[in-house]
């Protein structure tokens, strides 16, 4: 039992990891509380649905390759449209973060009605059938859980790779340590908020897509996502992303622990009782003070 709870909360966790870590680049670089990062979560399961069921229907690897070919290019299309047309005015006239908080909570709400007046409130199932489970030894897990788990492994690899091995991950880690010695040294920093905004819409339409084609996808879906990638921001340490990982990782695991012993209208609860048990304790975050090393 325990190692069952523990594949299935690394899996969710996986897909917590992938939100967050993009909800933490964004705010790390921007110092934007984005809570319309839900909204792109959302969003992508349905342009990936429509994108399935529209056009000249390809059949093969093709059927599938395109509609998530248009989806990332279509969510990479509407991330930039909301840095140029809400964030970046905002940052020009040097607005508070409060405003631009409240701006990503309106956008947030526009995109759930807009969604839910298009498709309806009740979920949409992307995919039909029942998954046939794998036994592997005391676990049970699905086809559908394995390609999560090596799909978000890989993902999370590849930032951290960009983040650490190439020029643009070191500016985006130099832009969340220090704004002001980003426009000393020459680099543009409105080019680097654009491509933060893109790299965090990516991972979040993946873990999207990986989420919705097990469970569906509703309007409402992206909130408690984003909430929990927030949690995990915090827990980890906000500016540490490893530790953002790591503490989404932890909180797949503590819910699906509450959904085992107690239900599943606990599994939501239960980050945030996390999160106060730990800021009562360490209140910068867990993995805060390895911050530094981490940017090394």
């Amino acid at each position: 039992m325990a190692v069952q709870i523990l594949v299935n909360g690394l899996v969710i966790g996986l897909l917590y990891a992938l939100v967050a870590l993009g909800f933490s680049l964004v705010y790390s670089g921007t110092r934007i509380f984005n809570l319309a990062h839900g909204a792109i979560y959302t969003s992508a399961a349905y342009i990936f649905l429509v994108a399935t069921r529209v056009g000249s229907n390809p059949s093969g690897p093709l059927a599938v390759i395109a509609p998530i070919l248009i989806t990332f290019l279509s969510l990479c299309i509407l991330a930039a449209a909301v840095e140029f047309c809400v964030y970046r005015p905002l940052y020009r006239k040097k607005a508070p973060p409060l405003i631009a908080f409240i701006s990503s909570i309106g956008l947030y709400i526009v995109a759930v009605n807009l969604l839910a007046w298009i498709f309806g409130n009740e979920t949409r199932i992307l995919r039909s059938g029942i998954e046939s489970p794998i036994l592997l030894g005391p676990v049970v897990i699905t086809k559908i859980q394995i390609i999560q788990l090596l799909i978000s492994t890989l993902l999370l690899s590849a930032t951290f790779l960009i983040l650490k091995k190439t020029s643009l991950g070191r500016s985006i880690r130099a832009l969340s340590d220090n704004p002001t010695l980003i426009g000393i040294l020459g680099i543009n920093p409105l080019r680097l908020r654009l491509a933060i905004f893109l790299l965090a819409s990516v991972l979040a339409a993946a873990a999207s897509l990986l989420r919705a084609v097990e469970v569906g996808i509703d309007p409402n879906a992206g909130f408690q996502v984003v909430l929990i990638a927030s949690v995990a921001m915090i827990i980890g340490g906000v500016g540490s992303f490893s530790g953002t990982v790591w503490s989404a990782l932890f909180l797949g695991v503590i819910q699906n622990i509450f959904v085992w012993f107690l239900s599943a209208q606990w599994q939501y609860a239960a980050s945030f009782f996390v999160l106060v048990l730990i800021l009562l304790v360490r209140r910068e975050g867990v993995f805060a003070a390895r911050m530094r090393l981490e940017e090394a």
